[in-house]
């Protein structure tokens, strides 16, 4: 069975992580289905960007350690599956809007902080509780301190800290709070509104924003002026396209 459900609502591809049981905790095969489905949004034209939730009444709960077995083989594949998985988010070239519809714990706030908007249940708590288990946020430390300050990350970390929703918004880690059978369709208007976008404008922006982690100001300004002209050309090549089809046909 299929650790990840597909369907289209408008155009959004509704990507939702199914095991409810298990609380949508990551397994090696989930991660890699999930990272499938975002590599085949990436390439449909029809789909305008994609809305990550969870099946039941958590959003995920974190990794499924246990699941990756006793071995170094074992653990070292359940964790290329997670950067593979966040790569995949961050080429996605598309809008990638979080529902957050429960609780979002260790690696499942990794990966709502990895999309581009985060729409938080209001019974739902984030955080980072991995100290409380004897472990360290390892894996989602690659994602969180680009999305927080230090001070807060370790504050999570070390208390193993969990967020209300007004506590994530306040924090600006979080963009709304909403009852939770309202999540969805506003992470789905989310995706929708952004279609008036010229899709190879919206990519080339979200491909540098993804780009530009870790650079130098030169070297981002750099890169930004390249995909600025490269995104001028695209929407020029997009006003003549729409020029031509509203051109009177001769008869």
């Amino acid at each position: 069975m299929s650790q990840v459900s597909i369907r289209r609502i408008g155009r959004a591809a509704v990507l939702s992580l199914a095991r409810p049981e298990a609380g949508n905790r990551i397994t090696q095969v989930l991660a890699e289905e999930l990272t499938a489905a975002l590599e085949a949004a990436r390439r449909d034209p029809e789909v305008a960007g994609c809305v990550l939730t969870g099946e039941g009444s958590v959003f995920c709960l974190g990794g499924d350690y246990r699941g990756a077995g006793s071995r170094i083989a074992g653990r070292m594949e359940f964790g290329r599956a997670h950067l593979d998985l966040f790569d995949a988010m961050a080429r996605l070239g598309k809008p990638l809007v979080a529902a957050v519809n429960g609780h979002a714990h260790a690696g499942g706030f990794a990966l709502a902080l990895s999309c581009d908007l985060m729409f938080l249940a209001d019974n739902a708590t984030v955080g980072l509780p991995e100290a409380a288990h004897g472990l360290f946020p390892f894996l989602a430390l690659a994602v969180a301190r680009n999305a927080m300050p230090k001070a807060i990350f370790f504050d999570l970390a070390y208390n193993a800290r969990l967020l209300n929703g007004h506590e994530a918004c306040a924090l600006h880690l979080a963009n709304e709070i909403l009852p939770p059978n309202a999540v969805l369709p506003r992470a789905i208007e989310a995706v929708e509104r952004t279609a008036h976008i010229t899709p190879d404008v919206l990519t080339l922006g979200r491909d540098l924003y993804h780009a530009l982690s870790g650079l130098g100001a030169a070297e981002a300004l750099d890169q930004a002026r390249f995909a600025l002209g490269a995104a001028l050309s695209a929407l020029d090549a997009s006003r003549d396209q729409a020029e031509q089809e509203h051109r009177p046909r001769s008869s």
